[in-house]
């Protein structure tokens, strides 16, 4: 099995080092030096053996795994989605090498590191899983692997690694907030990591304070004090704050059209979108991808 994608066009050699592998075992590239993966246990149960460390872990679960040295084994009831790339596809840095090397802890500040907290949380990560998060991790892997096999257009590179850094921003934030929640944390602190985590996982959608309020059964003012407790920010600017930073990650590393990333992280009006990131960062989203170039 080729752990990359390869396009379609046989005159155009482009290859994304990206795939996304469904089966009902773990497969005998799960310790493939070369790259990281995302597994998502769908059904079923397998094993994590690491060292001296063994333990079973039950659907809906989620490992990020980078570490070598690593033994699954899977239930034969198993269902298993699991996708392979290379850290590479996030920056041309991020070499195996010089991410087990320590050396990007030291660009905190630096906007390679916010990059690089998109893939710092693998090595042998576990987390369980809502029904709400397996369903936003299959909704975003399905969209990217639609991309990598149907190539439906010239962007399809680009598209299919703008899934990916979405499905690591994703996860970087349920990471945070899985170890807010295992912590010893005050009452409040797990309400708002519980609306952080909805937030999240509707990134995309059309969210109003009603919304979040008739969910988790708070009035607006309530709402937002925890949330000013917190974070210093009210719900609605939180989640403002969130869908710029996808954004920013998006006009960094991909070309996408600024209509596109503006509908992907929620907001229906690429003017509105402009204006809004430009109020957060100073700059148009035009000028923020120059930067880069």
């Amino acid at each position: 099995m080729e752990l990359f994608t390869r396009n379609h066009e046989p005159s155009w050699d482009r290859i994304v080092h990206i795939c996304v592998h469904e089966d009902n075992k773990i497969s005998e590239y799960i310790n493939e030096n070369s790259l990281y993966k995302i597994l998502v246990l769908n059904e079923g149960a397998i094993t994590i053996s690491e060292q001296e460390t063994q333990r079973i872990v039950s659907a809906p679960s989620l490992i990020l795994l980078s570490s070598r040295g690593i033994v699954a084994n899977s239930s034969s009831n198993a269902d298993i989605t699991v996708v392979y790339f290379r850290p590479t596809e996030i920056r041309d840095e991020f070499t195996i090498e010089r991410i087990d090397s320590g050396e990007f802890e030291n660009y905190i500040g630096r906007t390679i590191y916010q990059d690089y907290l998109l893939v710092n949380s693998f090595g042998c990560k576990i987390l369980p899983l809502s029904l709400s998060s397996h369903s936003k991790l299959q909704k975003t892997i399905t969209s990217m692997n639609n991309e990598l096999t149907q190539q439906y257009d010239g962007f399809w590179p680009c598209r299919s690694r703008s899934y990916l850094m979405e499905l690591l921003y994703y996860i970087s934030y349920a990471c945070s907030s899985f170890s807010n929640n295992v912590a010893d944390t005050t009452v409040s602190e797990n309400t708002i990591g519980d609306v952080i985590q909805y937030l999240n996982e509707h990134i995309a959608d059309k969210i109003t304070l009603d919304d979040i309020t008739r969910k988790f059964s708070f009035n607006r003012n309530k709402l937002n004090e925890l949330f000013l407790k917190e974070t210093s920010m009210t719900c609605l600017n939180y989640l403002t704050k969130m869908r710029i930073n996808l954004a920013k990650v998006i006009l960094a590393e991909t070309e996408l059209q600024i209509a596109e990333i503006s509908y992907r992280v929620g907001i229906a009006d690429p003017n509105y979108f402009i204006k809004v990131f430009k109020k957060h960062t100073g700059v148009t989203p035009s000028t923020y991808r120059n930067s880069y170039k």
